[in-house]
C-alpha cells in the first residue's frame, strides 16, 4: 500500500479545507477523508484525480510526495510565459544563493555572481512586458469608463 496520507493532509492544511469540505468535493464521506489521512485505505484512481484537481497539483505530488506545483500559463502569451518562467526561475536562484550562505558554501560568491549576471540579461524582458501590461491595464480601465 502506497502511504499518501501526509501529504493529502498537508495539502488539505494548506488549502485551509476540512476534512468534511474535501470530502463534499471529491464526493466522499468525512471518514474516508480521515481514513486517506491516517493510512488506513488508499484513494481510487477517480479520488486520487479529483483530489489533485481540487489542490492544484499533479497525482505525482501526492503519490511521489514531491512538492511540484503546476502553474496555469492558458491565456498568456509566449512572451508572458518566457517572463513568468524567468521570474519563477529568478525565485529558485535566490534560494540557492540563500541556501549557499546558510550552509557556508564555499560557491556562494559564484552562484551570487551567476544570479546577478542571469537577472541582468533578463532585465529588458521583464521591463517591457511590465510596461505591456501596464498599457493593457491603462486600455481596460478606459474601455471600462466608456461602458
Amino acid at each position: 500500500m502506497i502511504l499518501i496520507g501526509a501529504k493529502i493532509k498537508e495539502l488539505r492544511n494548506s488549502c485551509r479545507f476540512t476534512q468534511k469540505e474535501l470530502a463534499e468535493l471529491v464526493g466522499v464521506t468525512k471518514s474516508t477523508i480521515a481514513a486517506y489521512e491516517n493510512d488506513s485505505r488508499t484513494p481510487s484512481f477517480e479520488v486520487l484525480i479529483k483530489l489533485a484537481t481540487v489542490f492544484h497539483v499533479t497525482t505525482d505530488t501526492i503519490l511521489l510526495n514531491r512538492s511540484s506545483s503546476i502553474l496555469e500559463v492558458d491565456g498568456l502569451t509566449t512572451e508572458q510565459i518566457q517572463v513568468v518562467k524567468t521570474i519563477v526561475d529568478s525565485f529558485y536562484k535566490s534560494n540557492l544563493v540563500e541556501n549557499a550562505f546558510e550552509n557556508n558554501s564555499l560557491s556562494t560568491l559564484e552562484t551570487m555572481l551567476n544570479f546577478k549576471r542571469i537577472a541582468d540579461e533578463q532585465e529588458p524582458l521583464i521591463e517591457k512586458s511590465m510596461l505591456e501590461l501596464s498599457s493593457n491595464i491603462t486600455q481596460l480601465m478606459k474601455m471600462k469608463k466608456k461602458k
